[in-house]
């Protein structure tokens, strides 16, 4: 796989020659869109309506709107100047527990490989981490942008995970809850001895994207010529008691261990 970047991963005077890599690569199946008549792929393109013609991408600048269709350009250099040294280093800043940072704030995640020269530092740190059980707060500029990023050990390999600032999570202040709506002992006992019965480790290898291999094996009907029928959706049943709904979840919920057992 190829690197998409390269430079120094620094905390202090430290500074350890790496090469990120990304971690994720997405597995969504590409739909194209077609036109209805003749299935033919709709084409996309650089149309300007001044002067009445296509244009390459070599005379596509940015632009940013600050009043109604009056426009400020700015260049890739320009881009690039902005954080040009920032851009040739991740910079750890500090050392914070895990625990303190919520999920919602992950976005994006990369794999840093050391380069040559740095494999006794990259080695140190990943120690040091593992023992502290500590993860680094870091700095890093990607595509002309700064992020932060949670620099973390990941199966021996040092990861870094970008976050979103914190202006960019939606506040859920819009959501209107009650602020009691006055649950019994008895509803909250059960509904724990529920948790309690679904509670397991967690395993993403038992899981696996269903949405994908549905369409698929939807994909390979159809090229088969095979016929193809659209199921009816179900209707959703609505929660006439919750104490019921409750005590019939956990009894359904012991059949399932029972019928475990019995097979195992």
């Amino acid at each position: 796989m190829k690197a998409i970047w390269k430079g120094n991963l620094t905390i202090a005077l430290i500074s350890i020659p790496v090469k990120l890599y990304p971690a994720i690569k997405r597995k969504t199946i590409q739909l194209h869109l077609l036109h209805r008549e003749c299935s033919t792929p709709l084409k996309y393109e650089r149309y300007c309506p001044v002067c009445n013609r296509d244009v390459e991408w070599s005379e596509v600048i940015h632009g940013y709107e600050y009043e109604k269709d009056r426009y400020v350009t700015i260049t890739d250099e320009e881009l690039d100047s902005i954080f040009y040294e920032e851009s040739k280093s991740i910079k750890i800043l500090s050392f914070v527990s895990l625990k303190e940072v919520d999920p919602i704030f992950f976005d994006t995640t990369y794999y840093l490989a050391p380069e040559e020269g740095g494999q006794e530092a990259y080695i140190l740190l990943r120690r040091v981490m593992e023992t502290t059980e500590r993860v680094g707060l870091v700095r890093l500029v990607l595509r002309g942008r700064e992020h932060m990023g949670i620099l973390r050990v990941y199966q021996g390999i040092l990861a870094i995970h970008t976050v979103h600032y914190l202006n960019e999570i939606v506040r859920p202040d819009f959501i209107d809850l009650p602020e009691d709506v006055g649950i019994d002992r008895k509803t909250l006992t059960l509904a724990r001895e529920l948790v309690k019965g679904y509670s397991a480790s967690f395993d993403m290898t038992a899981f696996h994207d269903r949405s994908t291999e549905a369409l698929m094996e939807l994909i390979d009907k159809k090229i088969a010529g095979k016929e193809i029928t659209v199921k009816p959706a179900k209707e959703v049943q609505k929660v006439v008691s919750l104490m019921d709904a409750l005590k019939k979840s956990i009894a359904a919920t012991e059949m399932k261990k029972k019928r475990r057992k019995a097979a195992g």
